[in-house]
């Protein structure tokens, strides 16, 4: 065995053999290099569907179940929500009731009761318009509120588009829910028709408390919906 090179470029090979620069065995190929471990929060849900480690959850908070909503996504309004706005709205309604009340009374016995059963009769009217008025004019805007609806952030809306209802809508679904604001206009017996009126008002109010989209039967009659705006 030779011990000493036979020229430049020849290489001893394992055997003790030297061997020319053309047979040199091909160059290995370098190490893979070391993966590196994945980044913090990484690493793949983990069965039953969790959040990956260390990213937040986007989810709703435990024991927190989100109620119905219309078709664009929007929150349906609370039940006392629409309770506590239509109290508002009475209670306005009253103030003037009774403001042109006292002011048809006045003096009129003088003339006999014919003339004060005609009075009210007058005032019963101004009411019943001017309350249908009101309830068209402000919920058949393009904000769709009342004022007791503007004070508890909701709204009117059409239950198929989404959008704001028309005044005429607006007043055929409060005359659904108040039909004492025609009733009212009935000579001698309008009044107790009004308090039957108001008995159905107030089944028709709570009849939101049962139905899975939260209408009432007013609601349902004119395909309307009460979402909250804020």
């Amino acid at each position: 065995m030779s011990d000493v090179s036979q020229g430049p470029g020849w290489w001893l090979a394992s055997d003790g053999k030297w061997y020319p620069p053309e047979q040199q065995p091909a160059a290995a190929p370098p190490p893979a290099p070391t993966p590196e471990p994945p980044a913090y929060g990484a690493y793949g849900p983990p069965p039953g569907g969790a959040p990956p480690y260390g990213q937040p959850f986007t989810g709703a908070p435990f024991g927190y179940a989100s109620g119905p909503v219309d078709g664009q996504g929007r929150p349906l309004a609370e039940w006392w929500q629409r309770l506590v706005a239509i109290v508002i709205d009475g209670i306005m309604i009253g103030i003037v009731y009774s403001i042109l009340l006292s002011v048809a009374v006045q003096g009129s016995f003088s003339h006999g009761f014919t003339h004060f059963g005609l009075r009210l009769w007058i005032v019963d009217l101004i009411v019943g318009l001017g309350g249908i008025a009101y309830f068209a004019i402000l919920e058949g805007s393009e904000r769709g509120q009342s004022l007791g609806q503007m004070a508890l952030g909701i709204a009117v809306r059409d239950t198929t588009t989404g959008g704001s209802i028309d005044p005429k809508r607006a007043g055929i679904r409060m005359v659904i829910l108040y039909p004492w604001l025609v009733l009212i206009w009935i000579p001698f017996i309008g009044a107790f028709l009004a308090f039957l009126g108001d008995l159905w008002g107030l089944i028709c109010g709570l009849s939101a408390l049962w139905n899975p989209n939260r209408q009432g039967y007013h609601d349902i009659a004119q395909n309307t919906l009460v979402i909250k705006v804020r």
